[in-house]
Parts: structure tokens; sequence; C-alpha cells
């Protein structure tokens, strides 16, 4: 054997072993490599969405790591947060190319885009209680008001009212549409169902929300899950949990916008909490019948998520509607007579939420029960943030949705 021959069988050598190595080391980490790559916006998994869902059953790693399955919108399942930003970026860019494109409808309601997110909320947190209710979540007490008619600009916009468009106004064409409105604005729980004539809306956005100015208490604040806290929130101090929150939007619905409240800071019982809550309601409205609006304000669970709104760190908040249906139909003893009516009051609050503090409101979260929301035809029930946001977070949301109520029912 020659030299030369000798040289190149011992480099086939080397080159074979470091061929075999190198493939035991991309090999060894393929799955979650893999799984890294397509949790990438700009990379495989969103042509895969687009343009194989095989492929993307090829792709799934086995390491369990945010599996490209997991990215698929489905009915609440957890979903990698990178996707979320690609979906709120591509969204973003849809919206931005629609600006301008007005309905008679749109224009009145202050229409804009949704949002791809939507919490739990109430919904996940329970069955049916006494009274066709379900349980939510938690929150506690604090102070209130202060004097009505403050800080009201010349012009007499409040000074607080946001007087500049900045989301995006629907087409007729797109309102029009049942399916379009119902995955654009509204998570359906799986308990429930929706129909296309709950969700027309031209009827919803024809109905008047608006009341009258009035020196009489309008509005009942309350919190059926008074101890619900944030983050930060020091235990026992009522001041840092939901009512807390609850007593911000009393004060700005007051000072800024003339709109007189009346708080309740009870705490109920968990287990029989919408029961306990619904009789606190209907003596409040028997000995007030001044009062035409119900917000039972809570806090949601789940993720961390915070919207820049005038320059501070804001919770996102979810309006929610009780349907008094199942998919099989009606529930038995659950009547709404306003059902119609709660919904086009946060589908009103909605439209205007996302026209002028785009990417505050989260998409309105339907169940199966009732809620307590048969009480008036303004009754609604809030979420603002979940654990897992600040007190102040929570907090600075009481700005905007304050100066949503107004628009709402004020006309603005």
């Amino acid at each position: 054997m020659s030299i030369g021959s000798g040289y190149r069988g011992a480099w086939g050598k080397g080159i074979a072993v470091f061929l075999a190595a190198a493939g035991c080391f991309l090999l060894r980490g393929l799955p979650s490599r893999v799984t890294a790559l397509a949790a990438r916006p700009p990379l495989l998994a969103f042509v895969a969405e687009d343009r194989s869902p095989a492929g993307m059953e090829l792709l799934k790693p086995a390491s369990g790591v945010w599996p490209l399955s997991s990215f698929l919108e489905d009915e609440g399942g957890e979903t990698d947060p990178a996707y979320r930003v690609w979906l709120a970026e591509r969204d973003a860019g849809a919206a931005e190319a629609a600006k301008g494109t007005v309905t008679e409808a749109g224009a009145a309601a202050g229409d804009a885009p949704g949002q791809e997110t939507a919490g739990t909320g109430e919904a996940d947190g329970g069955e049916a209680a006494a009274g066709g209710e379900a349980p939510a979540e938690s929150g506690s007490p604090a102070a209130g008001p202060g004097t009505a008619g403050e800080a009201v600009q010349a012009s007499g916009e409040p000074a607080m009212a946001a007087t500049e468009v900045r989301g995006t106004l629907y087409t007729a064409e797109q309102l029009a549409d049942f399916e379009f409105v119902k995955k654009t604005f509204f998570y359906v729980h799986k308990s429930t169902t929706v129909y296309p004539e709950q969700l027309d809306a031209s009827v919803l956005l024809g109905k008047d929300m608006t009341l009258p100015e009035s020196g009489e208490p309008q509005v009942l604040l309350f919190h059926t899950h008074g101890s619900e806290a944030f983050s930060d929130s020091e235990e026992g101090n009522p001041d840092m949990t939901v009512v807390g929150v609850g007593n911000y939007l009393a004060e700005l619905l007051e000072t800024q916008y003339g709109i007189r409240v009346i708080h309740n800071t009870e705490v109920f019982p968990y287990s029989d909490s919408y029961s306990l809550a619904l009789d606190m309601v209907e003596r409040t409205l028997a000995e007030h019948p001044s009062i035409q609006v119900t917000i039972d304000l809570h806090r949601d669970s789940g993720g961390h998520d915070v919207v820049d709104v005038n320059g501070k760190p804001t919770a996102p908040i979810m309006l929610f509607n009780g349907m008094c249906q199942t998919p099989d139909g009606p529930l038995e003893d659950v009547e709404n007579p306003y059902l119609l009516d709660n919904l086009a009051f946060n589908f009103q609050m909605k439209l205007k939420g996302e026209a002028y503090y785009p990417g505050l409101m989260l998409r309105t979260f339907l169940k199966a029960y009732r809620y307590n929301q048969h009480v008036l035809p303004r009754a609604t029930l809030i979420e603002v943030g979940t654990e897992n946001n600040t007190f102040e977070e929570a907090r600075n949301a009481m700005e905007p949705l304050a100066d949503l109520l107004y628009k709402v029912l004020r006309g603005k």
C-alpha cells in the first residue's frame, strides 16, 4: 500500500468519525431545537400554519415544549406567547390597513377591531350555583367617590375623556357578518352557544343605552368576589384588592364624568356569593330606583398582559355575558328578559374601547349561566387583569373604563 493511499484511508476514517459525532450532537437536541425554531413568529410554524396543516403534525417535537399543535387557536387551550405576539402584530397591521373605513352604525358606536386573546374570567371557575349562577374568582372593600362634576373642561368634555379615534372602524358589511362578529368580538365558552339573532350588530348598536344626566345615583358598583387580589397586594389590606380598584372607578365616574355611584364593598362568602350578591342588588335597587346600571367588577385569572394606555402600564379589560343557554337550548328556570340589552351594553362598550383604546379590551366572554345580569338592561360583569397583574396596572385600567362607560351612557 502506498503512503498516499494510507493518508486517504486515515482522512476517510477521520471524516466519518467527525460526521458521526456531529450527527449525534445535532440529533440529541433536535426536538427542542425544532420547537424553538417553530416558536419564533417569522419562521416555520406560521408558514406551516398557512400552507400545510399536515406539515405541522410532522413537526411536532417529542420534548413537549410548546408543541406546534398548541399554536392552533382552540377553545381555551394555552397558546405559545410568541404566537400571541405574532397574532397581535398581524392584526395591528390589518387594522392599520383597514383604517378609515367607516359605517353609519360603526361610526355611531365608535367601532374597532377585536383582540385575539380572551381570558377565562367568570367562566372557568365553577358549575351552576344557587339560582342558576356560577362562581368565578376572588377581591375586598375600600373608600369612595368625590364630588360630581369636577374636572370638566370648558368645552363640556370631561378632562380624561378620549377624543381621538386611534383604532379601526368597521364597515357595515363586516358588522352584518355573524361569523365575523362572533370571531372578532366574542369568545364563546363550550358551555353555551350563541345565535345570529343574538349577535345582530344592527340590533345591538340600535339599542339606546344612554341615560340623562341626573343628581341621583345611576350606577351600582359591587363585587361578587370581593376578596380578589393582585400580585403585589398586601395581605389583609382591602384597599389593594379588586374593591380598592372599584373605589377608583367610583371616584372617576363621579369626579370626572358627573355620574353618581353607589359602591357596595361587601365581601360575600365565596360558596354562596352570587345568591348573596343578588339579595344585596335587589335591596339596593328597591331603595334607589334611580339606579339604571349594575357593574359587577372582578379580577380574572391567567397570564400577565399589560397594555400602554396614555403612557401608563394597564391591565386588560374583559366584558362578560351570561347567555342562560347551553348548546342544547335554554337553561330551565334561568331566564333573563334583558339578555339582548345586556349584550348591547357590552357590545357598544367593546366597540368604543377598540376605537379609542386599541389593545385594552379582550374579546367578550360568553358562558351558559346568568350572573345576576337579569336585574337591569344595563347590567354587566367586568374582569380587570389577573392575579399576575399589579394593583397599579388594574387601577390604571379604571381610567379608560370610566371613559367608556361615560361614552356609552352619555352617547358620546
